[in-house]
């Protein structure tokens, strides 16, 4: 399987932002978070993030097939906003080694950290497999509860 991720160009914004609405559906219909979930992000929103965070575009067999976005915190500090795969790639392995490669690609990073709701348990199990330890929960909206998630090297 041949998974790659490099950094998001502009021109890339209106299909990663289609991507990103389509992998988070779900979960809108799920958590009617209708003003915080990643379905509903407008796409100058998504093109301010390419601008302004760390946003890589993931390819899967030469297809662009989702995105991730992190927020440099600080020295060595590091937040993974999200990762999205396109429903027709899920489940096949790329999320874990998505997020193996943002972190070599990230060699400074000693303190990681990202939340899921509470409800993911793939997301949660491919989290404490990859060594991040659970830190806490904080309610969003009435329906949607994340798990926060941190990790040290």
């Amino acid at each position: 399987m041949s998974v790659s991720i490099r950094r998001a160009a502009l021109e890339e914004a209106e299909l990663l932002n289609r991507l990103q609405r389509e992998a988070f559906l779900e979960d809108l219909k799920r958590y009617n978070d209708h003003d915080t979930n990643p379905a509903n992000e407008a796409l100058d929103k998504t093109r301010n993030r390419i601008q302004n965070l760390i946003c890589f575009t993931i390819t899967y067999e030469d297809a662009i097939v989702g995105g991730a976005m992190v927020t440099h915190k600080g020295p060595g500090h590091y937040r993974l906003n999200r990762i999205f795969i396109s429903p027709e790639y899920q489940n096949r392995g790329i999320g874990g080694q998505v997020m193996m490669l943002i972190e070599e690609s990230l060699p400074d990073g000693r303190l990681w950290e990202l939340d899921t709701p509470i409800l993911s348990v793939r997301n949660q199990h491919l989290y404490e497999k990859l060594g991040y330890k659970k830190v806490g929960e904080y309610q969003v909206t009435g329906s949607l509860i994340l798990f926060e998630y941190r990790k040290e090297k």
